[in-house]
């Protein structure tokens, strides 16, 4: 078994939380409550990619909101 899939998407996950600060301001805020076990995953998620919690959230949504083709891509 290969780890280069892990390794892309952790690249991936950079990537995103250094552009993200290029593209529309963070100005609008949400608050959630998550069960624990999903709580320890994004903890976990970020501290492995060095990224805030905050920016696996929105990195997930993105990605969930393009699936569905809702997204679109900042100027």
């Amino acid at each position: 078994m290969c780890d280069a899939a892990n390794v892309q998407v952790k690249t991936t996950v950079q990537k995103f939380a250094e552009k993200e600060y290029l593209g529309s301001p963070l100005n609008t805020m949400l608050h959630a409550r998550f069960p624990q076990e999903l709580a320890v995953f994004v903890r976990t998620a970020a501290l492995t990619e060095g990224v805030s919690e905050s920016t696996v959230i929105r990195y997930a949504c993105t990605q969930w909101a393009k699936a569905e083709g809702y997204y679109r891509e900042p100027k």
